[in-house]
């Protein structure tokens, strides 16, 4: 499983897993962020990989952000 966008505007994820997408909701949980998938609460950190988006909202603009790990 790999988070391919996270986008903290619509409180939402899209993962993908055996060659499948999925749109999870996300929320913070004590300060970390969290997504769900089959009714289980999965902690974002451990699934983001090289090229993970992000989408925000700073200042009123929407922008995206790649994370470079």
């Amino acid at each position: 499983m790999r988070i391919l966008l996270v986008n903290k505007v619509m409180e939402l994820c899209q993962i993908t897993t055996g060659g499948r997408r999925y749109s999870c909701p996300t929320k913070e949980i004590n300060g970390q962020l969290f997504f769900r998938f089959k009714r289980i609460w999965h902690p974002v950190a451990e699934f983001l990989g090289k090229g993970t988006e992000e989408l925000v909202r700073e200042s009123g603009q929407l922008i995206s952000k790649s994370n470079k790990q």
